[in-house]
């Protein structure tokens, strides 16, 4: 009770604040107008860069993600730009990575190479709107190598994820370059529209079906999305009776402080994360 009474008498400003402070060592800060968390430019994460055997140890973190990777060449180096949308743990969200290595890759060894995030000049302006069964859960619009946002407590099946991307390179040759990644990818025409520097993508359920699956695979993302239902059930009983996500989270941190680091551990995969006290 102590400790509900310390949130309760806390300003709003002040709690945000704090929250976002908290959070800066996992790469995220909180945005209390969409109630979302957003990753930080300078984010840790920038560091480890990105390849194709994090998205197949996902599940084994309670992540359960339609993932669409997109591979071109563009001046002289092969580059990756990812789609992700979403249930993380307890949280839903979706993505968009922009990487690159520093040569050009042969087809049939794409997945197999470690690519590095791209450098602040090489950002484009990135767009994300995320809609749940017709309801707009958020829009971003920032220049980012990896623009990702969460909504923490929400469960959702990625199937009734949409997810509307909007791409502004450089040039026109990246733009099209992209365009002719998504080809190859497997995008289908209706799904993507291009506008000199400025590519549009739509993501819907088709996207989670260009990965391939096995039964075994099903069986045990099914058994994760049912964990992270318990989970999110787990977490409104937990906080409650707060309704805010300022509040959620920072009972959270004053009373369970390891539930506190479990739930920001977003595409961390394991690695520890010290928080300061």
């Amino acid at each position: 009770e102590m400790c509900k009474s310390k949130i309760r008498h806390m300003g709003r400003e002040e709690k945000q604040k704090l929250l976002s402070d908290l959070t800066a060592p996992f790469g995220f800060l909180y945005e209390p107008g969409q109630d979302i968390f957003v990753s930080r430019r300078n984010a840790w994460q920038r560091k480890e860069g990105y390849e194709a055997l994090f998205d197949n140890l996902a599940p084994n973190f309670n992540m359960i993600m339609d993932v669409f990777p997109v591979y071109f060449d563009y001046r002289d180096k092969t580059w990756l730009i990812e789609f992700w949308k979403g249930q993380y743990g307890i949280n839903t969200g979706a993505e968009v990575g922009v990487y690159h290595a520093n040569r050009l890759i042969p087809k049939n060894q794409r997945k197999w190479v470690h690519y590095n995030a791209v450098s602040d000049e090489e950002m484009p302006l990135i767009g994300i709107c995320l809609e749940k069964r017709g309801q707009k859960l958020f829009t971003l619009k920032k220049y980012h190598w990896w623009l990702a946002a969460f909504r923490m407590g929400m469960f959702s099946p990625p199937k009734e994820l949409f997810m509307y991307v909007t791409i502004t390179f450089s040039d026109i040759a990246a733009a099209e370059a992209f365009e002719q990644g998504l080809k190859e990818a497997g995008c289908l025409r209706w799904q993507y529209r291009v506008r000199g520097r400025r590519v549009m993508v739509t993501l819907d359920r088709s996207c989670g079906t260009l990965l391939k699956s096995n039964k075994f695979a099903a069986l045990h993302r099914s058994l994760v999305q049912c964990i992270n239902r318990f989970y999110c059930r787990l977490y409104q009983i937990a906080t409650h009776p707060f309704k805010r996500t300022e509040d959620r989270m920072l009972f959270l941190y004053e009373q369970l402080p390891w539930c506190f680091q479990h739930m920001l551990r977003l595409h961390s995969f394991g690695r520890k994360v010290r928080v300061k006290k």
